[in-house]
């Protein structure tokens, strides 16, 4: 048991070594700005602005049916049949919880929002990302990093390929 704890240590070893031996070519970008900065992203959240009013006015037009149903129910409720008064209350239940699905529909982790945006900025994100590994490329970097992640704490402003990928996003168009 000792002698294969022995082995793995100095395989481990050997691994350290060949890691460190070579110099890392390192870049980073700042997402934040690309995706500031593109016209191409700016036209993604403009068609889920536009959405997104959508599902808004139709959310308003499902309450403002609720509470006119409220309101009725409220100026006749004494007037009515018992029969008549369970029959709204119900109608009242049934349109509230409608709401809350339609609401749940759009806005869930999983919802026809979250799933439009990943629809629409997938191929955006691909287009990157295919432009990272091409900048890494021609660059010879092992890493690049994202300065916007709060993970990186310091990196050197003449690693920063920001401008190189705008520059390479806004050439094909």
């Amino acid at each position: 048991m000792r002698a294969a704890m022995w082995i793995g240590g100095v395989a481990l070893g050997f691994l350290a070594t060949s890691v460190w031996g070579k110099v890392l070519q390192i870049g980073y970008i700042n997402s934040d700005r690309i995706l500031l900065e593109y016209k191409e992203f700016a036209s993604i959240q403009e068609q889920i602005r536009k959405m997104e009013q959508q599902w808004e006015q139709e959310a308003k037009a499902k309450m403002e049916e609720i509470q006119r149903l409220k309101d009725t129910y409220e100026s006749q409720k004494l007037l009515l049949s018992d029969e008549r008064r369970l029959e709204m209350e119900q109608e009242i239940s049934r349109k509230e919880e409608e709401y809350q699905q339609f609401l749940n529909e759009i806005l869930a982790p999983e919802g026809k929002r979250a799933q439009k945006i990943r629809e629409l900025s997938k191929p955006l994100y691909d287009k990157i990302n295919a432009i990272l590994a091409q900048i890494a490329q021609e660059e010879g970097l092992d890493f690049i990093f994202d300065v916007s992640v709060p993970a990186v704490v310091f990196a050197r402003p003449e690693y920063d390929l920001t401008d190189k990928v705008l520059e390479y996003l806004n050439k094909e168009r």
